[in-house]
């Protein structure tokens, strides 16, 4: 019953992991210069690879407990490399777009998480979380991903990182296009 659902999930979180690349490429000249910007964008590409890990562990057939351990295992790996990720970012100050990165980020884990530990249990509506776990990611990933191709080099303020004031309303034209 899951594994349509798990390869929908797991294909759409592969395809948004290279959208990332693509964004990064498009604002490469400010994501490589910003620890911060490097590191949420690796925060958005270990949201996509873990959505589409547990993906392919649901596809795997397998015990139920088996599939529940991995679960929580990959939620685990996953949050101690987002913590990582977020203190070598070096904020802070949380912004509001970096408050709604750690809400996904949370929501997402602790879903993927709580299914594990009740498929574990034996209880198949555990897996409902998973789904819950997969939706969130794939939300707030593409969110983080266009917060990276319109808000890169945008500082708080309205001024881009060489202190150039932003027109009001054109903070994404200037980003995607490149001037400033």
């Amino acid at each position: 019953m899951w594994t349509q659902f798990a390869a929908m999930v797991g294909g759409s979180s592969a395809g948004l992991a290279s959208l990332v690349f693509l964004v990064v490429a498009f604002r490469f000249d400010t994501i490589a210069t910003s620890t911060e910007y490097r590191n949420r964008a690796a925060q958005v590409l270990v949201l996509f690879l873990t959505t589409t890990v547990s993906a392919s562990l649901v596809a795997v057939p397998q015990a139920p407990w088996m599939l529940g351990v991995e679960l929580v295992m990959a939620a685990v790996a996953a949050g101690i490399v987002l913590v990582r990720l977020d203190r070598a970012a070096g904020v802070t100050q949380p912004t509001g777009n970096r408050r709604r990165a750690v809400a996904g980020m949370l929501v997402t884990l602790i879903a993927l998480a709580g299914a594990g530990v009740l498929v574990a249990a034996g209880i198949d509506a555990g897996m409902y979380g998973y789904a819950a776990a997969g939706v969130t990611a794939l939300i707030f990933g593409v969110n983080g991903a266009w917060v990276f191709l319109t808000a890169a080099a945008v500082e708080p303020g309205g001024h881009d990182v060489d202190g150039n004031a932003l027109e009001s309303g054109s903070t994404a034209d200037k980003n995607v296009g490149g001037g400033g």
